[in-house]
């Protein structure tokens, strides 16, 4: 059953306990406590399946609370009812609370405790869209960290699907949507949304809207990673009886499923983007902005501009020369460049955790001098630096030293992109980029294979073995017909 969580500071933990016993009869789950003391730091995703309400008691330390400010925000986030209850005068309130109704207990802790029970019973839970997909992301068995991330991909895309205006008289569904397609109620879904998984797939087969990030047509390949994760997200919140009964899923996926079978697979290998060479050297001559070239400009700034443009640059360029995953790349921490290999001129192999849990090696060479120049950037104390040190770090003063995610990764490259006038690349173009150069110069598959860290050769086999069908052309005008007198 769903849990009442009770969010507080430290010096309010008694009444926490006390607001606990008054609303305990009204579940069979006992309130859960949690503060400072008892809350671990970047654990604060909560739950909406598991999570009824939130109760946060504000009170002049509520704001030095990281545990108070970060199920705040989650339960925000997420969509769960939360209930900022003032339990000491404060002022001013939290900026995490900021735009929310106060229950205003300082005088009276009874009115406010009746005032919760009373809107916690008598508001009824209607299941989105945006909150099954929180609940199936936290809580369904999923393979690793890259698989979770490809179907929130999925996810996303299918809620632009949702909101796609041009959709609109295709389903029942799509005259019910939200103007936040997350917002839109699964209860929405009826018998005639059956095609529901065929339009998906259709609407990702055509032609983009030429916003910036509708980057349809997408490949077969991706179209069906992505009715994967759909299918299975469905499935999850089917189980968990949040679905409409008048939905027919069964039906649903076998439509699609009956439909693509007689269509074409994927008829060769994915392509890297034209000019992507270009991109790779970007960093290597960016301009400094205007701002930082006057005379005036303050030398911090340009000190972390230069950090930043080392960092794109050596990230480019590690990214192109390993064909690493960028969660690969951006794993990789100081301690695995070591001072003695910068400068040796020999291939450096890097372990690193691949797609499925099964490690690999990525090798580096070429990229070395870009990596170098930007550990030296940043100082000789970084290798003294206690624990495990990023290689790829944020400059931003806000941010400054934590490691670089995959979002910021995305918008480097997407920003040397646009300077350049080039469409869409993502860093994973990089992979299938290097992959291509090695196919076309006449690289062994098996050794392909192991460069890229995949499990199986047949998978290099089936995305790379036909990339230049130029090699072929030319095996046919070398290898001849036997002569008259070449009998044997």
């Amino acid at each position: 059953m769903a849990q009442i969580i009770i969010a507080h500071s430290v010096p309010d933990t008694a009444l926490a306990r006390h607001y606990a016993r008054r609303l305990q009869d009204r579940s069979s789950d006992p309130p859960r406590l949690i503060s400072d003391d008892t809350f671990k730091p970047g654990s604060a995703d909560l739950d909406p399946a598991a999570t009824s309400a939130v109760v946060a008691l504000i009170s002049p330390h509520s704001a030095e609370s990281g545990a108070l400010r970060d199920i705040c925000l989650s339960a925000r986030q997420r969509g769960i009812r939360l209930y900022p209850i003032m339990v000491r005068p404060t002022e001013p309130l939290p900026w995490f609370v900021h735009e929310l109704d106060i229950i205003d207990a300082t005088r009276d802790h009874g009115v406010a405790l009746q005032n919760v029970r009373s809107q916690n019973t008598t508001i009824s839970i209607e299941r989105t869209f945006g909150a099954g997909r929180d609940a199936y992301l936290q809580r369904a068995t999923l393979k690793s960290a890259n698989t979770i991330a490809a179907y929130a991909r999925a996810i996303e895309l299918f809620l632009d699907f949702l909101g796609d205006r041009a959709q609109r008289g295709r389903l029942p569904i799509h005259g019910r949507v939200s103007v936040a397609p997350d917002d839109t109620p699964l209860s929405a879904l009826i018998a005639e949304d059956a095609p529901i998984f065929l339009h998906f797939a259709e609407w990702m087969l055509s032609a983009s809207s030429g916003a910036p990030r509708d980057k349809r047509p997408y490949q077969v390949a991706t179209l069906e990673l992505r009715l994967a994760g759909i299918q299975n997200w469905f499935q999850f919140m089917d189980d968990h009886g949040w679905l409409p009964a008048q939905f027919p899923l069964a039906k649903a996926k076998r439509i699609v499923r009956d439909e693509l079978r007689g269509r074409p697979r994927r008829s060769g290998p994915p392509q890297p983007p034209d000019h992507i060479e270009e991109l790779i050297t970007y960093f290597d001559r960016q301009p400094r902005p205007p701002r930082l070239q006057k005379p005036d400009a303050d030398p911090e700034s340009i000190h972390r501009w230069e950090l930043t443009r080392l960092r794109n640059r050596a990230l480019l360029h590690a990214l192109a020369e390993s064909g690493g995953r960028i969660s690969e790349v951006l794993s990789l921490d100081v301690d695995d460049f070591p001072v003695r290999y910068l400068d040796r001129g020999e291939v450096l192999r890097v372990e690193v955790s691949a797609k499925g849990g099964h490690t690999y090696q990525l090798r580096f060479l070429h990229a070395l001098p870009a990596i170098r120049q930007y550990l030296e950037a940043r100082g000789a104390s970084l290798r003294a630096t206690k624990g495990r040190a990023a290689l790829f770090v944020s400059h931003d003063r806000r941010y400054d030293g934590a490691r670089m995610g995959r979002t910021v990764a995305w918008r480097v490259v997407q920003h040397a992109a646009r300077a350049l006038g080039l469409k869409s690349i993502t860093p994973h173009d990089f992979r299938h980029w290097r992959a291509t150069q090695l196919i076309n110069a006449g690289t062994p598959l098996d050794v392909v294979q192991d460069y890229l860290g995949h499990r199986s050769v047949e998978t290099t086999r089936a995305y790379y073995a036909h990339t230049d069908p130029l090699r072929v052309d030319d095996a046919a005008r070398k290898i001849g017909l036997p002569g008259p007198g070449d009998e044997t």
